[in-house]
């Protein structure tokens, strides 16, 4: 008798917390494969505006990420290395989420990052591409268009990119 009272007690308990894992949909929107990437106007760590619409006519590697990220700290000597082997059309912009400029400034001067570093303090922009982890990589063509979206690191992802670049490097 016991047992079915503790196997009740756990079925009840399961569908009463399931509800609370539910994902609610973003609400700024996803962006989607195939059309315009959201546009964005991001400060850099000198406090420089940046515009995604400033590289128009180039590749463009969207990298969302944090200094505390354990697979973000993996994935950025890989994608700095793509973004200085394919500089002359890709550009790497590694946008920081809700962390203060100071945070980042040390930790990019510690680990010596030379990328393009963008802060989107209030994570607004990381909403408006729908980004539910990181990192989370974007891959935008030279028109302005999403083609490709990789989510976490894996071991085949350097080829996956390269792969990638190289066909929109051909268009």
């Amino acid at each position: 008798m016991t047992r079915k009272i503790w196997l009740g007690s756990v079925l009840l308990a399961w569908l009463v917390f399931s509800g609370c894992a539910r994902r609610e949909p973003p609400v700024a929107g996803e962006a989607e494969i195939g059309r315009p990437a959201p546009a964005f106007t991001l400060p850099d760590l000198e406090g420089k505006q940046v515009s995604l619409a400033e590289f128009r006519g180039k590749i463009v590697l969207v990298d969302f990420w944090a200094t505390w990220c354990v697979p973000c700290r993996m994935t950025m000597p890989m994608l700095e290395g793509l973004g200085r082997e394919y500089a002359d059309s890709m550009v790497l912009l590694a946008v920081n989420l809700q962390e203060t400029p100071d945070v980042v400034g040390d930790y990019v001067r510690s680990q010596s990052i030379r990328s393009r570093i963008l802060l989107d303090e209030d994570g607004s922009i990381g909403m408006a591409y729908g980004t539910e982890s990181i990192p989370m990589h974007f891959l935008i063509d030279r028109e302005g268009v999403l083609r490709q979206v990789h989510s976490g690191y894996y071991s085949g992802m350097e080829a996956d990119l390269r792969r990638e670049i190289e066909t929109l490097r051909r268009q």
